[in-house]
């Protein structure tokens, strides 16, 4: 069941007001005492008890219904409540993780950025150590070439 939050109080107030101003007699319209006659005067007083009955009765309907919209605006606002404290909860969590997190990833750039160095020396050293090992195999192999030739022309060839 859908209910218009704002309309219905308000229409139930208006109603609980115009029935209990009807009841009170502030409104009522009464012949003069000197038209009525006395048959036609209980007429009029067992007309107007039946009205009366009948506006108590729509008047107790009414503070039923008012009643139950109450009831029901207040369960409506307690879960509303319950959603809303249940939300800035998840809310505060997801915070502490973002913070956490954040956290982390400096963490993770700063252990990046150490490695990120440590490979970078690894490398020059690499290259400079095979730099030395290749000049000293390029003067191994000039040696042996010039063993060679020397051998050759001794050799005759």
């Amino acid at each position: 069941m859908v209910i218009n939050t704002w309309k219905a109080p308000l229409q139930i107030a208006s109603a609980l007001f115009l029935a209990s101003a009807l009841l009170s007699g502030g409104w009522a319209v009464r012949p003069a005492a000197a038209q009525e006659t006395p048959p036609q005067a209980a007429a009029l007083q067992r007309a107007s008890a039946q009205r009366e009955a009948t506006y108590q009765e729509q008047l107790t309907q009414l503070e039923q219904a008012f009643a139950e919209h109450q009831t029901t605006y207040q369960q409506q606002l307690d879960e509303m409540n319950q959603r809303l404290t249940q939300s800035q909860a998840q809310v505060h969590l997801l915070a502490n993780q973002e913070q956490a997190l954040q956290q982390q990833a400096v963490q993770l750039q700063s252990v990046r950025t150490q490695r990120q160095t440590e490979y970078q020396r690894q490398l020059d050293a690499a290259r400079a150590q095979y730099a030395e090992r290749a000049a000293t195999i390029d003067a191994q192999i000039a040696e042996v070439q010039a063993r060679l030739a020397e051998a050759n022309t001794l050799l005759g060839r």
